[in-house]
Order: structure tokens, then sequence, then C-alpha cells
């Protein structure tokens, strides 16, 4: 029997960042299951399964406003070409049975407080609203029920039409993220210590994302400086890449900060979830965010989380495992929930049970699970 055709657009498949992880990991089980062909329709990708087909795609960088006219072009001539059975995209296009939803282009200009809208932002909103009111949109994915509140606001119509909203959180590997035994996170914290001349009974908070202004690393070293002159001295892995890295470090020193405290890691794929395991927290005060997977990750690891209100990712927390700061430039609201976890290592205990639970609901193979019982309905749909 021929197996169903299914087109996956992710620009960077398989590399470092939420959307991109979320489409690889997904689709690569899908294709490991042999149930349908996957396709590809990537502008770079990493392979891994063998059981891919890729198709090459058009990205324009340059100029910005035509980034994604350009991409939907390029999907469209191959969608042409291949005849699949199923397109799902992970990104800003006019054409997709299946998509996966953040937040609307026009958000985040908004929650910034601009008076006028860019071209690029008005060009992006017609890409969108083209998608949700075109006859072959099927189903939307939002990746949290912040998702579907925004998708709702915006786009009030989409209750009229024969189109499925379903929330649907990305997933966390719980081989990798899980919570360290003793010994494992003793060994971890050393590791840590000696490589950045600290010592192993020094507090540390993790720092994930890239763009560190916007993911809140500013209101996070203000944090720091306010537990310094408390004499709780905090140390902090900055994970991710920033365009304007250099600026940072007289930010630090205008702080008071030592710049030994603070440890740029850059991009870190394999071996991540070490750090983790060496962490006392995860701090996130995004200014927006449309999930937060790092978040997941946390929490699978038994390691509190504190974040801005403004990170759909809190949905996922339990009762007591993390702390939602209401303004993400509340740099003492955050020294505060900092400063309780570090000196309440019994609380910390308490969230190993429920981080494996998270794990086991939240795995990468039920969100590939309930991905391919999306696929079946939809093909069922288009067939009938």
């Amino acid at each position: 029997m021929k197996r169903p055709r299914i087109a996956v657009v992710s620009l960077f498949y398989g590399e470092s960042g939420g959307a991109e992880l979320l489409a690889s990991e997904v689709s690569d089980r899908l294709a490991e299951s042999g149930e349908f062909e996957i396709h590809v329709l990537a502008h770079r990708w990493k392979e891994r399964t063998g059981k891919i087909v890729y198709h090459p795609i058009d990205f324009r960088k340059w100029p910005r406003m035509t980034q994604k006219r350009s991409l939907c072009l390029s999907v469209r001539k191959a969608a042409a070409e291949e005849r699949f059975d199923l397109i799902h995209s992970h990104e800003l296009i006019d054409l997709a049975d299946v998509v996966t939803f953040g937040a609307p282009v026009g958000l985040w200009p908004r929650i910034q407080g601009k008076s006028g809208v860019g071209l690029r932002t008005i060009v992006n909103r017609r890409i969108e609203r083209r998608l949700l009111s075109s006859r072959r949109l099927r189903w939307i994915l939002a990746n949290s029920n912040q998702s579907v509140r925004w998708l709702r606001e915006e786009y009030p119509e989409l209750t009229r039409r024969p189109v499925e909203v379903q929330t649907l959180y990305p997933g966390v590997d719980g081989g990798r993220f899980a919570p360290p035994g003793p010994e494992a996170r003793e060994a971890a914290r050393a590791e840590l210590a000696a490589r950045f001349g600290w010592e192993p009974s020094d507090p540390v908070g993790l720092f994930v994302g890239n763009n560190w202004e916007h993911k809140g690393l500013g209101s996070t070293l203000e944090a720091l400086r306010i537990l310094r002159q408390r004499d709780c001295p905090v140390r902090l892995l900055v994970m991710g890449s920033d365009r304007k890295k250099e600026r940072w470090l007289p930010v630090i020193r205008s702080m008071g900060l030592p710049v030994g405290d603070i440890a740029f890691l850059g991009e870190v794929g394999k071996g991540r979830e070490a750090y983790f395991r060496a962490a006392d927290f995860l701090v996130l005060l995004s200014r927006f965010e449309s999930f937060g997977t790092v978040v997941l990750e946390a929490v699978a690891s038994g390691l509190p989380v504190i974040v801005s209100a403004r990170v759909p990712a809190q949905e996922i927390l339990l009762e007591r495992a993390g702390s939602v700061i209401e303004d993400p430039m509340d740099a003492l609201g955050a020294s505060r929930a900092m400063e309780e976890w570090i000196r309440n290592c019994e609380a910390r205990e308490r969230l190993v049970a429920g981080a494996l639970r998270v794990a086991r609901t939240h795995s990468w193979d039920a969100v590939a699970a309930a991905t391919a019982a999306v696929y079946r309905n939809c093909l069922a749909r288009k067939m009938g």
C-alpha cells in the first residue's frame, strides 16, 4: 500500500531553536515509524535517520520584508512538482494543511508599544491571513493554550471555519533531561567549578536562549547584583548566542559584578543536559515567547524555573515547581525567587517526582503520536 507523502516545512531543520527542535524530533520519529513518507522542505538540515527525503528551498535573507514571500513561492513550486498528500508547516507560509502555530505576527509589535506597523509586519500579516483563510488548511497545532487565545483574539472568524485548533505542547527527551542522583549532581558541579574557577558549593543559575536582551539577560544580571548586595553571590551560565555579545561585558562591569561570575557557553547541542544537572535554577525573564521549550527541559531535569508571565511554558509547571514573575523587568522579584530556591533545598528535592511525571506526559514519542493522529484525520477528510 502506498504511504501518504507528507511535506514538512522547516527552514533550518534539526538545528538549535524550539521550532526547529519540534519539527525534527517529531518528523524523525514519524519517518522511523514507516507509516508516512516524510519529505522535509528546508534551507539547511541535519540528517539523522536516513529515512527522510530532503528538498532544498529558497530563502533570501535580504531584503527582510520579502523573506516570507520568497519562502511561500518556493514551497508552492515544490508542492506543485511533488504533489504531496499533506503539507505541515512550522514556518509562516500561505499553503498548508496543518500548521504549528506560536503567536500572530502582529502581536510582538503591539507588546512593544510601537505606534506604527512596519512594512515587513504588514507583508507577513497578509501571508498569515491567507494561510488561516485558505480552504486547504484543516488543522492548527498551537504550542500552548495562550497561543490558542492569541489566535482567536486576532482571528475570531476561525470559529466559523472547518479548521480544528488543538494545543499540542512541544516534547522533551526524558532520557537526556532527568533529575540527577546525588553523585551525578556532585560530579557535574565539581566539573563546572574546575572549569570556571568556582567553588562546587557556589549557587549557579542557568540562562538559555538567543537574543539576550529580549530573553531578559539584563534583568537577570540586575537580580544577581541585588543578590550580591545581600551577601548571596550567584554564578550564571549563559547558553546561546547574541549578535551584540560584546556589549554585555561593559554592562556586567557597570553593575559591579565580577566578570568571572558569568560564563558564556555559546551554542550547546550535544551534552547540554550536563549544565541542567549542575545548576540550581533556570531563569527566563523573556519579554515575549511563543512557548519556551527550555522550561520543559528544566522541569524534566528537576530544576526549579523562574520565568516571566510572558512565557507560555508556565502552563506545564506543576504546583510549586517554579516562580512566575509578572513583569519581566522586575529584577527585585526575580532576585527574591532565586534566593528562595537557593536556600530551600527541601523544596527542590520535592520536584523530582513531578519532573518524572512531566517527562512522561510530554515525551517526544507522545507528541509524535498525537501529530500522526492529526495527519490521519486530515488525510481522511481530504479523501472524503
